[in-house]
């Protein structure tokens, strides 16, 4: 008599359960003020709408009895939705999954297997905190965006959920006890205005607050206003100063506006990662920040697919680094869940110091040994000749135009310029882009002013491909593009340009076998 294999007992088993979730119902439900966030939700969304028929309101423009009752009404259909989206949604931990259950009349249920599930992540505003609640993402290894979006829950609930779901995709023998959570990295107030100091996030700001004046009129210029200004006793008094105290006073505004813009920044930062904390538990990473909205994430390190180190100028003046990770999932689409959220950078430390960098990238990928020096290779011999034309090329194309406009014969001057600028370019970029394959990864870091590395295991490479463009082959070159799973559509996980075509062939020979 033979014995059943492991297996097919396991197979057994999950068709027996996925057949009883066929007639398993949710009965769990949100909480009870759900549908407040509901309704601010919505009204965000619409708010440029609302504050328009609001003006016409104002001005009796709007025609038809309804006139004045028109943003009333659009509130309370919105409120209306928000209570039957809480009224009538359902969710539920089935043998083999969550299940979510939305709508009445017009019903949607989903189910989400436990083995699937990569991530319980949380988001918490100033109002979620005051009244102990969460919005809950649930994360899948398929798309960018959350497989399911619950809005809200109290937080027992979603402690709840965390222990139904990872409780099923641990081994039935683990019976170990979870160690306590580790802190990896902790920013104090003096990191995170180091941040802001070297993000400058501030410009941001200020670019979108000039966008909302023009839009608002504020920059139409008045002749009258102006003749004004140009008459009045201090403009008088300022003409009157010598040509050094106007330099000094147009130096002084500068530094002035630098030092705001830069206040900003460090506000920003502040704000985003205020008390932003690493910590380990059970091999996994959880990242959470925020001073008024509160982000909870789970990185966890199978999903990790590849790791950026961003070092800029203001970076190694600080002796700082940052740390981003691309998670499995996060490049694809996926589906319309009412989240933008997944354009947020995965940060494995916005900012910290040089030192500590390669203890967090060793945390980030366990599987990979990062004490040997990897064998750093250069780019193709012609490298530095084909950069310093292209360069040349596009700073003649973008400046010709308004230098001759500008300066006229003194245009010749700024062109001439362009000639050891680019060449400085080439030389410093091809000195410091290399690439190594090491046994278990392959590493890439390039430029000179910005410096970026990247590392991707080798096991989590999905394709490699070569592609030449007519000037590389002219000049036996080519470019090989490495993808993981968490890359984008608009970008690759590593991109390695001016490699020579046989480099190429070998190094993309030598990672297909790796994935087979």
């Amino acid at each position: 008599m033979k014995t059943p294999s492991l297996c097919a007992m396991r197979c057994s088993l999950k068709v027996l359960a996925v057949a009883s979730d066929g007639s398993f119902q949710p009965t769990l439900r949100l909480h009870a003020l759900s549908w407040l966030f509901g309704l601010s939700g919505a009204i965000k969304q619409m708010v440029l709408p609302l504050i328009a028929l609001f003006f016409f309101n104002v001005r009796n423009d709007m025609p038809g009895p309804l006139g004045p009752w028109i943003v009333p009404i659009v509130v309370a259909l919105v409120a209306l939705r928000a209570v039957w989206i809480q009224l009538t949604f359902r969710y539920g931990f089935s043998p083999s999954g969550l299940v979510i259950r939305e709508g009445l009349i017009f019903r949607n249920t989903r189910h989400i297997e436990y083995a699937r599930i990569e991530n319980i992540d949380t988001e918490r505003s100033v109002l979620h905190r005051l009244l102990g609640v969460a919005e809950v993402r649930v994360q899948t290894s398929t798309g960018g965006k959350p497989e399911a979006l619950i809005s809200v829950l109290d937080l027992e609930a979603v402690q709840e959920m965390r222990d139904r779901i990872f409780s099923q995709t641990k081994p039935i023998e683990q019976t170990v006890a979870a160690p306590a959570e580790q802190t990896l990295l902790h920013l104090d107030m003096g990191e995170l205005v180091r941040h802001g100091l070297i993000d400058n996030r501030g410009m941001i700001l200020v670019a979108a607050a000039f966008g909302v004046l023009h839009e608002a009129g504020v920059f139409v210029i008045n002749q009258q206003l102006v003749d004004q200004v140009l008459h009045s006793p201090s403009a008088t008094g300022l003409a009157a100063l010598g040509l050094m105290m106007q330099i000094g006073l147009g130096v002084l505004t500068i530094l002035g506006v630098i030092l705001a813009v830069r206040a900003l920044s460090v506000i920003q930062a502040i704000i985003t990662f205020y008390d932003f904390r690493l910590t380990r538990v059970a091999g996994d990473l959880r990242a959470r920040y925020g001073l008024f909205t509160r982000v909870a994430l789970t990185l966890r390190t199978r999903r990790i697919q590849a790791v950026h180190q961003n070092e800029s100028l203001l970076h190694r003046w600080f002796n700082r680094v940052s740390l981003s990770v691309d998670l499995a999932g996060d490049g694809g689409g996926g589906e319309g869940n009412g989240d933008n959220s997944r354009s947020k950078t995965r940060w494995l430390a916005p900012v910290c110091p040089a030192s500590t960098a390669p203890k967090l990238i060793a945390t980030a990928l366990p599987a990979l040994d990062l004490n040997t020096e990897p064998d750093w290779q250069p780019l193709a011999s012609g490298a530095r000749g084909r950069i310093f034309r292209k360069t040349l090329l596009w700073s003649i194309v973008v400046l010709t135009a308004p230098a001759v406009w500008y300066l006229q014969e003194g245009a010749v001057v700024i062109l001439s310029s362009c000639i050891p600028l680019a060449w400085m370019h080439a030389h410093l970029y091809v000195k410091n882009t290399r690439w190594a394959l090491a046994p278990d990864a392959v590493l890439f870091r390039r430029g000179w002013l910005n410096r970026q590395l990247t590392i991707v295991p080798r096991d989590r490479v999905q394709t490699s491909s070569i592609e030449a463009s007519p000037f590389d082959r002219r000049n036996r070159m080519a470019s090989i593009y490495v993808d993981t799973a968490g890359a984008s559509p608009m970008s690759a996980g590593i991109r390695i340009r001016y490699l020579a075509a046989d480099v190429a062939e070998r190094l993309a020979a030598a990672l297909y076998r790796t994935a087979a």
